[in-house]
């Protein structure tokens, strides 16, 4: 995979070897390197999603189920936002959360 930095950008990737790169996440889901299972996702901290019934959820892709609005619901704990999921949703929202490798 090679890596350039693009003008429109929202998410910077770094490599094990130091390097950085500004991306766009549309970019990353499209070159299907959005594959974080068992990674670190701050969906669930950072980011959260309610649905029409007050169900909480850690990002769109609802990997975590948080609680419901009317009764009650908690934040992730940062050793349980753990990812789940083989791909990211392409949800442009939920790829720009931090995520780093275990």
């Amino acid at each position: 995979m090679k890596f350039e930095n693009q003008a429109d950008h929202n998410i910077v990737i770094n490599l094990s070897n130091g390097e950085e790169f500004l991306v766009y996440a549309n970019w990353v889901h499209n070159q299907n390197i959005d594959d974080f299972k068992d990674w670190y996702c701050e969906a669930g901290i950072t980011r959260l999603v309610i649905d029409s019934s007050g169900d909480v959820f850690s990002g769109e892709c609802e990997n975590s189920y948080l609680g419901n609005l009317n009764t009650d619901w908690n934040l992730l704990n940062r050793s349980d936002a753990v990812c789940k999921r083989s791909r990211c949703t392409g949800c442009t929202d939920d790829l720009i959360v931090k995520k780093y490798k275990i």
